[in-house]
């Protein structure tokens, strides 16, 4: 666990010599002021909750995004440049620098989401608007564990890859079939099963459980109960809940969706890894 955390570590301050670390400090620096901005300029009509609903909401879609740029090279790269077997020669195994890469990523992607609620509450409430504590808390804790399913997803495949370019198309393959295909998949299942003509009939039960396996739509779920005036934030890319509250829509079973996300990305890669020939 000490290695692992040495690699965590390394990990969080080597990304002061990544560029593309810049470019995502810089906008999540300009979210955060935009949503204090914004909601600084009618304090009348904003609540305490206000800017944790709307950094939450712009992180779904930047937080994410900016969580598969700055790691979906983060083994592939050390493999491509001859880092990986110079630490695997050190007392540091697979194991070890494929976890600690990822909670060094995670860590530092956590650490800009919080930067940007503090910028965003700081502006709003210089211009007057209110601004609560325990949303903001919410906020952070949903953002983290958002940007934690990103990070596992493109450590995951950058560690499972032979080299950058393939870890690259297969990161932003899978975010922009999360965040917009997501609900267009079991369509397009039932299409070719219907012989390349279009369904009839109600949506079977199987699709509609389907877009509540995205990681986004299942932390939602989860944090309907726990965080009411932030779960709303997160439905832009998420299947909306039906009346009839089905158990996938259940926050215990967003819960366990939300689990296997963060876990199985990055366990899949370190396997992979692990039988891989350097």
């Amino acid at each position: 666990m000490n290695r692992l955390l040495q690699i965590a570590r390394k990990d969080f301050r080597d990304a002061a010599r990544d560029r593309e670390l810049y470019v995502a400090g810089a906008l999540f620096l300009l979210l955060g002021l935009a949503i204090g901005y914004i909601v600084g300029g009618s304090p009348e009509q904003a609540d305490g909750a206000s800017v944790a609903f709307g950094s939450l909401a712009g992180l779904t879609f930047i937080g994410t995004l900016a969580a598969v740029a700055l790691s979906q090279n983060q083994i592939v790269g050390k493999r491509s440049s001859g880092e990986l077997r110079v630490l695997l020669s050190l007392p540091f195994s697979r194991r070890d620098v494929v976890y600690g890469s990822f909670f060094g990523r995670w860590a530092l992607l956590a650490t800009m989401s919080i930067v940007t609620l503090v910028v965003a509450a700081g502006l709003a409430f210089l211009r007057g608007a209110p601004v609560g504590v325990a949303p903001l808390l919410g906020a952070i804790v949903l953002a983290s564990v958002l940007l934690g399913v990103f990070v596992s997803l493109a450590v995951g495949l950058s560690a499972g890859s032979e080299n950058t370019a393939r870890a690259a198309a297969g990161s932003f393959g899978i975010f922009i079939v999360v965040l917009f295909l997501w609900g267009q998949l079991p369509g397009i299942v039932r299409y070719v099963l219907n012989g390349f003509s279009s369904p009839t009939g109600a949506t079977p039960s199987w699709a509609k459980a389907w877009g509540h396996l995205q990681p986004i739509a299942a932390l939602r779920n989860l944090s309907v109960d726990v965080f009411p005036d932030l779960a709303p934030a997160l439905s832009a890319f998420a299947n909306s809940i039906p009346e009839s509250q089905p158990v996938y829509t259940e926050p215990w079973f967003g819960a366990l969706v939300v689990l296997a996300w963060v876990v199985l990305p990055v366990t899949a890669g370190y396997l992979k890894l692990r039988g891989a020939d350097l």
